[in-house]
């Protein structure tokens, strides 16, 4: 099930994925309905950009940044958990690293209990190209077994083929992909690591009251 077959259902004011001429395309933070499915992950697995939870029917959002609603609104009720960190495009700080780097494994940990409970699963940033990739990215590497370039590429491809936005370049941070390389050389140690922030509540982020899903 493509995520463009959701944009009359859900998101009818959205550009159409057929237009061709760039002049006419929104940039990747608004277009709708914004999501990308990760079937060869698991069929419970999407991620996208900051409409997508609107957009969609998730049991569970994991948002690492604040998502919007169909009014255009910003709206945190639609998350479910919040892993905020920013995207600096590859220029991070070590510090802004630091805080990436445990929130993308934190992230990755709740897309496993999430679908491991049979629950419909969207990770989303703000143009679900870098932060919401690299979540995913790692939940591949750490619990399917991938190599950290055939998620990359996977993730990449996937992005391109069901979404046409402005400035497209998905997972084109380099610093968190050399992040997620380094996970797949160290997943022993990266899986010590997440058990310690996966059961340790104060370094957890917290589920908001309301569940995630349409308005």
């Amino acid at each position: 099930m493509g995520a463009n077959a959701s944009v009359a259902e859900c998101c009818s004011h959205g550009e159409s994925s057929d237009v061709e001429d760039t002049d006419f395309l929104l940039q990747g933070c608004d277009d709708q309905p914004g999501f990308v499915p990760l079937e060869d992950m698991t069929p419970l697995l999407s991620f996208g950009n900051r409409y997508a939870a609107a957009c969609g029917k998730f049991d569970v959002v994991i948002s690492t940044a604040e998502p919007m609603n169909r009014r255009g609104q910003r709206d945190p009720s639609l998350t479910t958990y919040s892993l905020p960190f920013a995207d600096e495009h590859g220029q991070e700080t070590d510090e802004d690293l630091f805080i990436a780097r445990k929130r993308i494994l934190q992230g990755a940990a709740l897309v496993k209990r999430a679908v491991d409970s049979g629950k419909r699963t969207l990770v989303h940033c703000e143009w679900g190209q870098n932060r919401s990739g690299s979540i995913v990215a790692a939940y591949a590497v750490l619990f399917l077994g991938w190599q950290a370039r055939q998620a990359l590429d996977y993730i990449r491809n996937q992005n391109e083929t069901e979404r046409n936005y402005q400035q497209q370049k998905p997972m084109s941070n380099k610093a968190f992909n050399k992040l997620i390389k380094e996970l797949e050389q160290s997943r022993k140690e990266a899986m010590q690591e997440l058990a310690f922030l996966e059961y340790t509540p104060s370094s957890v982020a917290q589920p908001q009251q309301q569940q995630a899903g349409e308005i």
